[in-house]
Order: structure tokens, then sequence, then C-alpha cells
């Protein structure tokens, strides 16, 4: 996907609204290449978490669709998410063959590039898979004679155990800074990311068909199986197996919260894995060294299948882009193969790109050594962290249902669940009244 500047196209400045994070940034200091390769200037008017962004693209395309011709907005292109895109759908552009080729398309993981369609129509074009795996603390569990969870319930007593262990956290080197004690399990406790961990549970419940979206994406919402997931996620708060403050957790602090060596387990996504390195070679004292690392898929459900929430972040063109040539350059410049290999080599992120991931496939090699250590270790776990990222890729990833109004969802059942599991209501209240806002919420979209 060439970026060089046809003579036709003059210069001009781009704005563009980005998902913001250590894990994002390192593509955006890519920009000035752009701007030396094509002569255009890229502007970032907005840069910051996803929940944010989705606020400012909400706020800013409010009443595009009602034919406001007054104030059109001065966006050429946008990050999104193939979760959100469907909600966003009445102002980004259709990228047809003229502009994205059938060559360029096959460049593309199929399933990455069908993920990126709502209703048959390309919106977006991939930049990396988001599915998450499990890390755990090989030294911890060898200490306590514990064994890798081989189900959600073998997690839950694991988890249970590391903290009521009371293994103390050494403090950084030359800080004083008070020992903690290590907790079991950490993941995000509100918002989308707490209803990602109930959506994926859920399906692991689920002993037929389906428990939450039907055939025609109606909600279902079977209170048998939504009631064992709340039980589930209340018995972890209720044993101590995950932190008291669990429910103010988003996914930076649970990232965070392993990659400093205060947590036995967590599932994490991709993109952190180069910033959770760096932190867990960093943050132990030279006196016990860095942690001892592992690394599998996802636990096994009630129904002996494996479900790992999951998306893929994403770039798009909004209709008010006031200048497509350029616009169309700079998509392409961001999810060409190197940039891609550097989000990919640097930050750990799942490439959509076919040519990426064989070469990360080629690179990444496991140590043959029976025994590892020092930075041996380390390659040994960037090996099998790419395999179970592949092999949950093929098997285990579990897609929302393209709805328009799925973050209302997410926004309107997230403070259910985390009530039931905060032992705030009962499990069966929270089931109920999760059936009855999904409902409403579908039933107010069908009549708009």
């Amino acid at each position: 996907m060439s970026t060089v500047m046809p003579p036709s196209s003059a210069p001009c400045t781009l704005k563009i609204a980005v998902v913001g994070g250590p894990q994002y940034d390192r593509l955006y200091e890519r920009l000035p290449f752009f701007e030396q390769e094509t002569g255009h200037k890229v502007e970032i008017i907005f840069q910051g978490p996803h929940p944010a962004l989705n606020d400012y693209l909400s706020k800013t395309f409010k009443d595009y669709d009602k034919g406001s011709q007054t104030a059109v907005p001065d966006l050429d292109l946008c990050s999104t998410h193939i979760k959100y895109a469907p909600s966003q759908a009445h102002f980004l552009q259709e990228l047809g063959s003229d502009q994205i080729s059938v060559e360029d398309q096959d460049t593309f993981l199929p399933s990455a590039l069908e993920a990126s369609k709502v209703h048959g129509r390309l919106l977006q074009l991939p930049r990396m898979v988001d599915t998450r795996v499990l890390f755990y603390r090989i030294d911890v569990f060898e200490t306590l004679g514990l064994k890798a969870p081989e189900t959600w319930q073998d997690l839950a007593v694991a988890a249970s155990h590391i903290r009521k262990a009371s293994i103390l956290v050494p403090p950084d080197a030359g800080t004083g800074v008070t020992q903690e004690i290590l907790e079991g399990y950490v993941f995000p406790g509100k918002l989308s990311g707490l209803f990602g961990t109930f959506y994926e549970l859920a399906m692991m419940e689920m002993e037929s068909g389906e428990a939450l979206f039907g055939e025609d994406d109606r909600p279902i919402f079977d209170e048998g199986v939504v009631i064992r997931v709340l039980e589930y996620l209340k018995g972890l708060v209720e044993t101590s197996a995950v932190p008291e403050g669990i429910e103010s957790f988003y996914f930076d602090e649970v990232s965070n919260l392993f990659a400093e060596g205060k947590c036995g387990m967590v599932a994490d996504w991709p993109s952190y894995y180069g910033e959770m390195k760096r932190k867990l070679l960093s943050s132990s004292s030279s006196k016990t060294g860095p942690p001892k690392i592992g690394v599998m898929r996802y636990p096994c459900g009630r129904n002996s299948k494996r479900s790992a929430y999951s998306g893929m972040h994403s770039f798009a063109i909004p209709k008010s882009c006031r200048h497509p040539e350029a616009a169309l350059m700079l998509l392409k410049f961001l999810i060409r193969d190197d940039q891609q290999w550097l989000e990919a080599s640097s930050s750990g992120s799942f490439p959509t790109k076919k040519a990426v991931l064989q070469r990360l496939l080629d690179t990444t090699t496991p140590v043959q050594a029976k025994e590892v250590e020092g930075e041996a270790a380390w390659r040994q776990l960037d090996a099998e962290r790419l395999k179970c990222l592949c092999a949950t890729v093929e098997s285990d990833m579990a897609m929302f249902p393209h709805l328009k109004v799925y973050p209302e969802l997410e926004d309107g059942l997230f403070p259910m669940i985390q009530d039931a599991m905060m032992g705030r209501i009962s499990v069966e209240e929270a089931a109920a009244q999760m059936r009855a806002e999904a409902e409403r919420i579908v039933g107010v979209a069908g009549r708009e």
C-alpha cells in the first residue's frame, strides 16, 4: 500500500482523532515519516482512552445523521473498533474496491477483514487483533504447590489460595515502599471491561445454543446462565480471589498490577505485553530478580470450551472528510506492514496483515534448552505467548454481535453486573434487571 503523493494531490493538513495510551502512541510517532513521504501535515485534535474517544466522536457527529448543514465536523480520519463501528456507521465512509483494491484486501487476515465490515460494507481497516490470554506467576504457583488452572473454577480456587497465603510483594529497591500482600487474580471491574469479562464467561457457561443474543441479535439473557456467571464473579470477591477495590479497576490498572509484580494472574491484551515485560524486569529488587512468568490460553468453562472476549482496533475515514485522497493515503500508511511490524515487535500487538504475522512467527522461536533463565526465559515466554495468541485467534475468540446499540448495552448493563458482584443486590435481581434493560435498549433502537 504505497503512500507516495500523486501529483494531483495538493499538500493539506489532515485532522485526526485517535485512541491513546502507551500501547498505541508509538505508532503516532511515525506520522513525521508520512509527512515527509507525502508533503501532507497531520494534526492530532484528540488523543485519549477509547471511552473518551467514543464520547468525543459521538458529540462531534451528534447531528450529522439529521441532515445538519451548519456544522460539518472538521475531522479527516479517526480510530475506531469493530465493536463500535456499527454505532458510528452513519458517519463513516464505505471503503470501496476503488479505494482498497482486491490485492490490498488480500494482504489482511480474512477474518480480520471480514470483521471490519458492517452489514457487508467495509467501513474500517483493522489495525490489530485484540484477544486475551492468561499470564500467571510460575514462581508463586510452584511455591504454593499449585498447577496452572485448567478451568475457571480452578482459577478461582488458585486465586483465593494465593491471596490467603499472604505472600509479601518485595518493595522497589531503595524506595522504602511498604510491602504489600500479593493479590490472586484481577480483571476490569467496571465499564466495558467488566461487561466483556461477563460476556466471555457467559459464552463458556452455555450448555447449548446462545445465552445472551439469538440468531437475529435480539437479547435473550438466559437467566440461568446469567445467574451462574454473576455467582462466579461474586464468589471471587467473597473469597478474596480479587482485590478489594476491584470495581474501580479498568484495563490500565489491571495490566499494571500484574506488571508491577503485585498479582498472581491476569488476562491481558497483546498490546500491553511490551510494557508488561519492561515493568516486570525493572519492578523487582535486584536481590530477588524478576518473577518467573507463564502464559496459557484461557481456562475452559462449564461447556469445556474456551472463550476470550475479542475485537479489533481499526482506522476509518468519516464522510465529512475534507481531503479524501490524502486521508486514504494516511489510512493506508497507518496499517502498512512496517507500521504493524513496529507495533507487534515493540508493543506486542497481534497484526492483522498476513505478511507481518508470518514474519512474527518466523522470528519468534522457542528456546531449545530444558532450563531457561534470564534473557532466554523471556524469549521462551515470547514464543509461548504467540503460540497461545494464534490458537486463541483461530479457535477461542468470542465476538460480539454487530449491533448499533452494543455500546449502549455495555454502558447500561455493567452497573447491574457490578452491583451483583459486590453483593449490593442479589444475583437473581441483577439477572432480571439485565434482561429487562437489554430488551428495552434494543426495543427503543428498533422504534427509532
